[in-house]
């Protein structure tokens, strides 16, 4: 188990591009800042939401050593280390935990329709423990397709030491975090929700200890966040209504960072740039009214 559990807001890291496709590290730099100062219990870097599989492997180590100096242990920064070889990954957990990382995070192993079993699943996750002395998050994301029970995800935290976390983002999100509470304290030490964080105060009451939203609003949701650890839901709710439904619009119609449009609207980074190929839904259009969702939710007078 972890002895300083991980809790709170800890948004996913956009990586950002220049126009020309190369990682911009002085937009990197000011949302780093960006997040600290909304707030962020801690942040997560080279994500599926980060562009993480997109990156080469060497850029991946560069920016997970430019993020954790600039982070520079104000708060805790979860990495990401999927690969379909446990080997692969546990490189890259090692690396990662030699760099400062807090916890590293990985789906179950796959690629493409090769799925893992059981069997396989359980030796991925010994592979990686046997691997770091920092905790594991499992990702249980529809992704992988790979659907894992509450019962499946608890046997491998009974097993492996530092399996101690999960990022619940597969089924019934809101179900699977009541079903996972039986656990937490004893073989886990949290269960984190995801879906870009739609339904936060749902997810709090169902026992989450967190949740890892994209990083356009860490304010919002850390507000949100404070609101209900002080008792007050009903405020909480009228607040963060409005920005659910931009979380829901982002996650369902904005996916494949095409928010980091909001973020240069927030002036945060220089360009909404994702790497290529860029997907097809990107228009000029959809971006408009991913911002005018977002004017109406009032993310641009906070």
């Amino acid at each position: 188990m972890a002895d300083a559990p991980l809790h709170g807001i800890y948004p996913i890291l956009a990586t950002c591009f220049t126009d020309d496709g190369d990682i911009d590290l002085d937009s990197q730099v000011r949302l780093i800042e960006f997040c600290i100062e909304g707030g962020v219990h801690g942040l997560v870097t080279l994500a599926n939401a980060s562009e993480g599989h997109l990156l080469s492997d060497e850029e991946k180590q560069s920016l997970l050593a430019y993020v954790l100096e600039k982070v520079a242990g104000r708060v805790p920064v979860i990495v990401t280390v999927n690969h379909p070889s446990a080997v692969v990954a546990a490189r890259s957990a090692e690396f990662a935990e030699s760099a400062g990382a807090s916890a590293i995070m990985c789906l179950p192993p796959f690629f493409g329709r090769w799925r893992g079993g059981p069997s396989e699943i359980a030796r991925y996750f010994e592979i990686l423990d046997d691997t770091v002395g920092i905790p594991i998050v499992l990702q249980d994301h529809v992704l992988s397709d790979i659907q894992m029970s509450s019962a499946d995800i608890v046997e491998l935290s009974e097993r492996f030491a530092h399996l101690d976390y999960v990022k619940l983002e597969s089924g019934n999100v809101i179900h699977k975090a009541r079903s996972l509470g039986v656990a937490v304290g004893e073989s886990l030490e949290g269960v984190f929700g995801g879906n870009s964080g739609i339904f936060l105060p749902e997810e709090m009451m169902a026992g989450c200890c967190g949740t890892m939203p994209a990083c356009y609003m860490p304010d919002v949701f850390r507000k949100t966040w404070d609101l209900i650890e002080n008792g007050n839901r009903e405020q909480a709710l009228d607040y963060f209504t409005p920005f659910s439904r931009l979380a829901a619009y982002e996650k369902e119609v904005c996916n494949r960072c095409v928010w980091k449009t909001l973020l240069v609207e927030r002036s945060v980074i220089a360009s909404d740039a994702v790497r290529e190929p860029v997907p097809g839904f990107a228009t000029q259009w959809q971006k408009d009214q991913l911002l005018s969702v977002a004017r109406q939710a009032g993310l641009f007078n906070l």
